[in-house]
């Protein structure tokens, strides 16, 4: 993949159109969902199916052992005898919603044909070849599918209304594998190239659970077998059925590193990189912080692997799941925390951007995708447009590139210059040399240029409030993962933006700020030196961390806070001097680990002392909010402090370090203030 991917939208060659308010918006990895008892659309609410998931997969529709009700003859017969009607019918829908359809699964002991189970070792895998020439007849472009489920010791070997599971895999692996043991593995190698025979161009999956917790090894020894045995597997599917029991007895912190390494062991064991699919993705909790913190901490990881081709959520609506608490909203159609999360979560950039080494939507059929070097960008910027052609093997005779109907360009690369404000989508059409018309489309937003909130820099030496980060758009100014302001209740308090901002005594803070969440500050550094640097904090977890970047100065700050107390309490807390610049640049507060709340910022001189250019006022801009009733002076006590009108008439004055400006209009003052060491002279914007 290009390292300048920054979005891309892939549409196959199969008449399939994409729906508009999918919550995936990634080029390549596909978020899908199941049935709900045996039907598309949940049923609940207002939710739309294919407003919400790109993929489908039949939770039991599907299955051999639903499907197939008797012997037959032939294929033939199969395809007129065997129960079709329902995965037909969502096989149709998804070709005319241009929703992926999955297949799951061939084979498997566990929901299997019993009118087969007194089959010879022939009859069975000739009846195991109807089964998969009959699919292929009635799915004939199929691109994903189940091939096998579940085979380790011990899984689908069960009793079911007297027939043994274990029984029916011993046979199986003498009709495939010529083998008296199912646990050599060599009757899957076999239906992967039975199904390969069948399906050439789809992705095949081996697909198992318990593979994160009590499994790992033999799965992933399971699978690398099936490699070393030159079956055509194309990737392996995780159901993540154990992601609570991940939760209850490991760190779900460290999930993603568990995943890694899974992933490496099956590349060793095999000898060559496969696919990863999370297949069967889901988290059985009442409790919704639960639910909502297992569900970040998997998901996320999960998503943002770039081995990871596409996840299936294995439910939607609570109470119509196999097991209990694990639908994403309530039986009436409210978003669970979970689901709020997952809302969130996809609207950013990791998860639009998220790199796949393989495309999973691009499987089985040609696509062309458009790669852009910014989604979001400035106007007067140029952005990078590559278009790229996957599965054909014919090429690429001519591009054309359009911003909406308007043709902006021709080739395979091209740099645009946009002149207006806006969102643009861009489309291409991509005619191959074997005279099909592929098209693909990507958005880029275009934004006028940050602002320095209040229109003026932030000065340094001196005081930044974390709330008053530049006026801009998202992903330019700040960048935050939850919509609207969620801290304490408050709706568009201060800002009306999505930063979290909260109240607090004195004034305001940035709130539930989060690992990847940002806020960018236009600031004016008066001269190169050294400076000190404290921030005021509040940290109700273990610990958490955060970077200070400044790009004009090249250098980065990290922080490292212990826990300071219970939410709500702040401290000020002492970091590393930095050695800056002089001249106004932009500084960047993000978080690189736990939830943190962000106070202040503060710089003064390195051996400074109290003098006149380390005296600090705070606020220097008076806000909405009533709370901010007062100014107070750092650095030095003062002699007097006068507040003056842009008329020159001091309006008001004290000798303390703390005074109130509760009775001042809105308007443009002067701060003066007299120390021993001499005046210092700050600007004061009222906008109660």
């Amino acid at each position: 993949m290009n390292k300048k991917i920054i979005t891309l939208i892939t549409t196959a060659l199969m008449g399939i159109g994409v729906a508009d308010a999918q919550l995936n918006q990634n080029p390549c990895k596909f978020m899908g969902n199941i049935t709900t008892s045996y039907k598309i659309q949940p049923g609940v609410g207002n939710l739309k199916y294919e407003e919400l998931w790109d993929q489908l997969t039949c939770e039991n529709e599907t299955k051999w052992g639903v499907v197939v009700n008797s012997k037959v003859s032939s294929a033939q017969e199969g395809v007129q005898k065997w129960n079709w009607s329902t995965p037909d019918a969502h096989y149709k829908w998804c070709k005319e919603h241009g929703v992926q359809f999955k297949f799951h699964a061939l084979l498997w002991t566990s929901q299997w044909p019993h009118c087969l189970a007194n089959c010879s070792a022939s009859e069975l895998k000739q009846q195991v070849e109807y089964w998969f020439d009959a699919v292929a007849i009635k799915y004939p472009d199929l691109t994903v599918i189940d091939v096998v489920n579940e085979a380790l010791s011990g899984h689908a070997e069960g009793d079911e209304q007297g027939y043994s599971g274990k029984s029916f895999k011993n046979l199986l692996s003498q009709a495939l594998g010529n083998s008296s043991n199912p646990y050599d593995y060599k009757w899957i190698a076999e239906a992967f190239r039975m199904a390969r025979k069948r399906f050439p161009n789809a992705v095949l999956i081996y697909n198992d659970y318990n593979t994160f917790t009590w499994q790992k090894d033999d799965f992933i020894k399971l699978v690398g077998s099936l490699v070393q045995q030159g079956a055509p597997i194309d990737a392996y599917g995780h159901q993540s059925h154990d992601l609570d029991d991940y939760y209850d007895k490991f760190n779900i912190n460290n999930f993603g590193n568990t995943l890694k390494e899974i992933h490496n062991g099956i590349t060793q064991a095999g000898g060559r990189e496969l696919q990863c699919y999370v297949t069967e993705y889901d988290i059985s909790q009442g409790n919704e912080q639960t639910f909502e913190t297992i569900m970040e901490k998997t998901f996320k990881p999960i998503w943002e692997a770039d081995f990871v081709s596409g996840v299936t959520l294995w439910g939607f609506v609570n109470g119509a799941t196999w097991r209990s608490n694990t639908g994403l909203v309530t039986s009436t159609g409210a978003d669970r925390s979970g689901m709020k999360w997952l809302r969130n979560y996809m609207a950013t950039d990791a998860a639009k951007n998220a790199k796949a080494k393989f495309c999973g939507k691009a499987a089985g059929g040609a696509s062309a995708s458009v790669e852009v070097s910014a989604s979001t960008i400035v106007l007067g910027n140029n952005v990078d447009i590559t278009v790229k052609l996957n599965n054909d093997k014919n090429g690429i005779k001519s591009v054309a590139i359009y911003d909406g109907t308007e043709k902006i360009g021709e080739g395979e690369t091209f740099t645009w210059t946009p002149e207006k404000v806006g969102s643009h989508s861009i489309s291409v059409v991509v005619t191959t040399n074997g005279g099909d018309e592929v098209k693909g489309s990507a958005t880029v937003k275009v934004v006028e240029p940050n602002k320095p909130y209040g229109g003026t820099a932030a000065v340094i030496p001196g005081k930044i409030e974390a709330e008053n980060y530049d006026e801009g758009e998202a992903g330019m100014a700040y960048n935050d993962q939850s919509a609207g302001n969620v801290c304490d209740d408050f709706t568009n308090f201060y800002r009306k933006d999505d930063v979290d901002i909260k109240e607090i005594e004195g004034g305001a803070a940035v709130g539930s700020f989060q690992e990847g969440e940002w806020m960018s500050y236009t600031v004016d550094v008066q001269e190169d030196g050294k400076y000190n640097v404290s921030m005021r904090l509040g940290e109700g977890n273990d610990s958490g961390s955060l970077s200070v970047e400044f790009d004009k100065s090249n250098v980065t700050i990290d922080v490292k806070v212990e826990k300071l107390g219970a939410w709500g309490v702040f401290d000020e807390v002492k970091l590393e001097p930095v050695t800056l610049k002089e001249g106004e640049q932009t500084m960047v507060i993000r978080n690189t680990g736990s939830w943190i709340d962000v106070d202040w910022i503060s710089f003064s001189k390195v051996g400074g002392g109290a003098g006149v250019d380390n005296i600090v006022v705070t606020p220097i801009t008076i806000g909405p909010n009533p709370a901010s009733s007062t100014i107070t002076v750092y650095g030095a006590t003062p002699i007097s402090v006068e507040i003056i009108s842009t008329e020159g008439v001091v309006v008001k004055k004290s000798n303390e370090s703390v005074l109130s400006i509760a009775d001042l209009q809105n308007g443009n003052y002067i701060v003066r203030i007299v120390t021993e060491n001499g005046v210092t002279v700050k600007k004061l914007v009222v906008e109660k």
